[in-house]
């Protein structure tokens, strides 16, 4: 009851429920290494954003060619439009990895937004499945981290102050999406990471099982879809896309 509360109240903040008199819901789904990188000093944590451009690591590359680009390379392309655009609205900014192909395992770059203090985390992916749009998964609840080689493994998170604000930063970047890329790209909704194939089995994802902020993962497009691949892999899809996510950021951090 307390997270249904929650969302119908943050629905109503970011305009994804009808008012009185107002017709129409736009609101979410039914599902409602080891490197060391330059962390940002002395800064106000409410404006330090991670951009996590996902892959590789070593359980995917995301180097598999998908209608003539990559996962990984449209991820690290977008990443750094958002940086630019974050920076240039005053936001400090990490980004997970500093080159395209470096690998970072999905549980160090929660920990690495964890310890810089950042505000929240956006983790950037692109789909390979059928349908067309983007869609926004956040923790819905608790996992445990299921990798036996791992001395994490058993690992439980994250906790329910994390789910309950993951869910209002979904809602606040779905708005700022869904203005920004209405015409472009169909919007699929906010879902949990139960909805995934490493969700229902953890119950998370790893990066949220270990995550102490507000997290969110961003499948932008769908690469399979040749729609979806033509948009993404354009100069002016990415940077729509990336000022749609910044816009969303913005309106989350502006409440």
């Amino acid at each position: 009851m307390k997270r249904l509360t929650l969302l119908i109240a943050a629905a109503l903040f970011y305009g994804l429920l009808p008012r009185a008199g107002a017709a129409g819901f736009a609101g979410p789904g039914p599902d409602t290494a080891a490197f060391s990188l330059p962390v940002p000093q002395a800064v106000n944590s409410r404006r330090l954003i991670c951009v996590d451009p996902g892959h590789p690591n070593s359980f995917n590359s995301g180097l598999e060619p998908v209608n003539g680009t990559t996962e990984t390379r449209i991820n690290w392309q977008v990443a750094l439009k958002l940086e630019s655009i974050l920076k240039e609205k005053g936001f400090d900014v990490l980004l997970t990895r500093s080159e395209e192909l470096q690998p970072v395992e999905n549980k160090d770059r929660a920990l690495m937004a964890n310890s810089a203090g950042a505000a929240l985390c956006v983790h950037l992916h692109c789909e390979s499945s059928p349908g067309s749009g983007f869609t926004l998964y956040y923790p819905d609840r608790q996992g445990v981290f299921d990798y036996k080689d791992d001395p994490d493994n058993g690992f439980k998170g994250p906790s329910s102050r994390v789910i309950e604000e993951s869910l209002v930063l979904a809602l606040a970047v779905q708005k700022g999406m869904q203005e920004k890329l209405s015409g472009s790209l169909a919007d699929l909704g906010v879902k949990g990471d139960s909805a995934t194939k490493v969700g229902s089995n953890q119950g998370a994802l790893t990066f949220s099982i270990f995550s102490k902020i507000p997290t969110l993962t961003i499948e932008m497009a769908v690469l399979t879809d040749k729609h979806d691949a033509a948009f993404i892999k354009s100069e002016e899809g990415q940077e729509k896309m990336a000022q749609a996510i910044a816009a969303g950021i913005q309106l989350h951090q502006a409440r």
